[in-house]
C-alpha cells in the first residue's frame, strides 16, 4: 500500500500535547493511559496534562464501544449532549468494530438515538499498532493493524496518526478530519510528509504485519465459517463449552456485541427508560415470562455467540462480527481461545 505524501501531514508529538492542552475546554478528550499496575493494560481516560499517555502500542482493555454505547444509559426522555469529544489512539480492530455497530444501530430501519448522538459529537483520531498482544489476531480476518483510507468516501476514522520518530504522520479520513487539521494548525506546526517518511512507514507496516503473522502461524487464514452452522455438531459444541463458566465476560468485552435489556424506571417521580447491556451467554437471556428459553443449555448459548459473529452478522451486515482484537481470549476465565475453537472446526 503506497501512501501519497500530498495526502499526509506531519506534526511533532510534543505539539500534539500542546494541541490537547489548548482545546481541552472545548472538547472532552479521551486518550489511552497505562494502568498503575501493568504497562500492558491500557485504558481510556480523560486527558490530563501531568500524565504520559500511550498513543500507539496496541488496543485498550475496554473496546471503544464503551464510549459510544454505554453499559447503562437513559434512552427516554432523549438527552441532548452538547459537548464534543476527541477520542485519540483508536486501533483498527475497534475501527472495524464501529463499522459493524454503525450497520446495526445507524443503517438499519431503527436508528439508536444515543449511539447516533455520540457518533456525531465525536472526532475519532485512530493510530497504528506498533506492538501486539498474544491474543491479537486481526490478520486472520484480513484486517491490518493500522487504519487506512481506501476510497473517496469518509472513513470511520477522522484522522489517523502514524508514528515516525518524534513525529506523527497524519492521514485525513473525513470532512470532520479536515476540520480537526485546521484546528491543529492553529496551535501546532504542521508540514507535508516526504517520500522518505512514507518509505519508513511502509517498513513499519511490514514489521508489525510480520509480528502478527508469526503470532498466529498455527491458525488457518482461509477459514470456512459456514461449518459453525452445521446442525450435526452438538457433541463437539458440548466438548468445547465444557469449561465455560457463563460469566458473560466475552460478550461484555466484545467490541461488536450490542444485545441489551430495557427497563422502565422512575426517579423523583419522573419516568425514564434505561438501556443496559445483556449477554446471550447468561442463563436468563431471552427467557420469557412462562420460563421458556430458546437456548436452555450452555452449549447452545456458547454456540450462539460463534454463529452470531461468523454467520448471522455476515448475513445481516455483510461483515463478520469478529475483528480479531482478542479481548474475549484475554478475559476468559476458562482460557477458551476463539482461534482454537474456529481452527478445530476446520480440521473436522
Amino acid at each position: 500500500m503506497n501512501i501519497s505524501p500530498k495526502n499526509t501531514l506531519l506534526v511533532r508529538v510534543a505539539d500534539l500535547v500542546k494541541f490537547f492542552e489548548n482545546v481541552k475546554n472545548d472538547f472532552d478528550i479521551f486518550i489511552p493511559y497505562t494502568s498503575n499496575s501493568d504497562n500492558d493494560n491500557l485504558f481510556y481516560k480523560k486527558f490530563r496534562e501531568n500524565l504520559d499517555f500511550v498513543p500507539n502500542k496496541f488496543r485498550t482493555i475496554d473496546p471503544i464501544k464503551t464510549l459510544f454505547y454505554f453499559t447503562s444509559e437513559k434512552i427516554l426522555p432523549i438527552s441532548n449532549k452538547k459537548r464534543k469529544r476527541i477520542i485519540f489512539g483508536v486501533k483498527n480492530c475497534d475501527i472495524q468494530a464501529l463499522k459493524v455497530l454503525d450497520s446495526a444501530l445507524l443503517e438499519d430501519n431503527f436508528v439508536e438515538p444515543n449511539y447516533k448522538m455520540w457518533r456525531e459529537k465525536s472526532y475519532i483520531i485512530s493510530s497504528d499498532c506498533t506492538d501486539i498482544l498474544p491474543s491479537c489476531h486481526c490478520n486472520l480476518f484480513d484486517i491490518n493493524p493500522y487504519p487506512t483510507k481506501d476510497s473517496d468516501k469518509d472513513a470511520i476514522f477522522d484522522l489517523n496518526f502514524s508514528p515516525i520518530d518524534d513525529k506523527f504522520l497524519i492521514t485525513i479520513g473525513s470532512k470532520k478530519g479536515e476540520e480537526l487539521v485546521e484546528l491543529l494548525k492553529k496551535y501546532c506546526s504542521v508540514s507535508n510528509a516526504s517520500a522518505k517518511d512514507n518509505d519508513k512507514l511502509e517498513s513499519q507496516y511490514a514489521e508489525i504485519r510480520k509480528k502478527l503473522t508469526d503470532n498466529n502461524s498455527e491458525y488457518s487464514s482461509n477459514r470456512k465459517y459456514e461449518v459453525i452452522a452445521k446442525g450435526d455438531s452438538e457433541k463437539k459444541w458440548k466438548e468445547i463449552s465444557e469449561e465455560c463458566v457463563e460469566c458473560g465476560a466475552c460478550t461484555n468485552i466484545c467490541p461488536t456485541c450490542y444485545c441489551i435489556i430495557v427497563n422502565d424506571e422512575s426517579e423523583n417521580g419522573k419516568f425514564k427508560k434505561v438501556r443496559t447491556w445483556d449477554s446471550c451467554q447468561l442463563n436468563g437471556y431471552a427467557k420469557v415470562a412462562g420460563g421458556a428459553s430458546p437456548r436452555e443449555k450452555l452449549w447452545e448459548r456458547f454456540r450462539n455467540r460463534y454463529q452470531c459473529k461468523f454467520i448471522l452478522m455476515n448475513q445481516n451486515f455483510s461483515k463478520l462480527g469478529c475483528t480479531g482484537c482478542g479481548r474475549c481470549i484475554s478475559t476468559c476465565s476458562a482460557e477458551i481461545d476463539k482461534r482454537e475453537v474456529i481452527q478445530s472446526f476446520q480440521e473436522v
